[in-house]
């Protein structure tokens, strides 16, 4: 069976045929599956149809309608909103006395159209789960974009830069051993380091075939010795504030002679 607050009921027929106004709206919610048989309004409807009513001056049929509710007890629907010509808010509540009630459930009626108002709690739990879904759906999204990298020292959020790098070490070490191979066998594991525009090693430089300078192969223990010095400092000095040149610096640690005249 259909939940009810999944439901949308109208009767064109009743529209076409009488119309929809305050005096009528009890009468066509009564033909919609919202409304309870055994309540208080069928008793009075079912009384009102074997008995002649006087309605007192000055007083509409609606108005004397739930007047008459209010003397008994049990459940019943009442009006508890009216903004004509299209909007009204019908309330299924339980009567206790002629000036208490527990409200129940509340119905909207927006132009021909009948609707069972949610409850809060059934609001807030959507709401929430709704919530939770974004999270989750953000969270597996950072997954996707995230990775581990040793170079990165961490996560990176960056995953293209890493192929691209990947790419140059490639070619790089291509290059070098390919100068390698004209040299002879180099016994050593070959680190290519690449030189600033102008700056030229003419004692371990290897050329292409242009006579362009490439890379300067540098053995992996003279990285280790320069390592091993900043590590042994006492005056905690960082690496990357050690110059690339001049005296005191990497180059100058590594054992190479660099010419930078133009």
């Amino acid at each position: 069976m259909e939940s009810l607050d999944e439901i949308q009921w109208k009767s064109p027929e009743f529209i076409q045929e009488r119309g929809l106004n305050t005096n009528n709206v009890l009468e066509y919610f009564s033909l919609s599956p919202f409304y309870d048989r055994t309540s208080n309004n069928q008793v009075l409807m079912m009384q009102f149809q074997y008995q002649q009513i006087q309605i007192p001056l000055g007083m509409t049929f609606q108005q004397y309608f739930q007047t008459r509710l209010a003397e008994m007890t049990g459940v019943e629907f009442i009006i508890a909103y009216t903004k004509e010509p299209d909007f009204w808010i019908v309330r299924k509540q339980k009567r206790l006395d002629a000036t208490n009630a527990v409200p129940l459930q509340d119905y909207y009626i927006i132009g021909a159209n009948v609707y069972q108002a949610p409850r809060i709690y059934d609001v807030l739990s959507s709401r929430l789960l709704a919530g939770i879904l974004s999270l989750k759906n953000s969270t597996d999204l950072l997954n996707e974009m995230t990775s581990y990298h040793v170079s990165d020292g961490g996560h990176s959020y960056n995953n293209s830069i890493h192929g691209k790098v990947g790419s140059k070490s490639q070619q790089s070490f291509a290059v070098s051993k390919s100068a390698s191979n004209n040299t002879g066998i180099n016994t050593m594991t070959p680190i290519t380091l690449t030189t600033p525009l102008g700056a030229t090693v003419p004692s371990t430089v290897s050329n292409n075939n242009n006579g362009a300078m490439s890379g300067i192969e540098i053995t992996s223990g003279a990285f280790d010795s320069l390592l091993n010095d900043v590590v042994s400092n006492d005056e905690q000095v960082y690496i990357d504030e050690i110059p690339l040149y001049g005296k005191g610096s990497t180059i100058e640690s590594l054992g190479l002679k660099v010419n930078t005249e133009t």
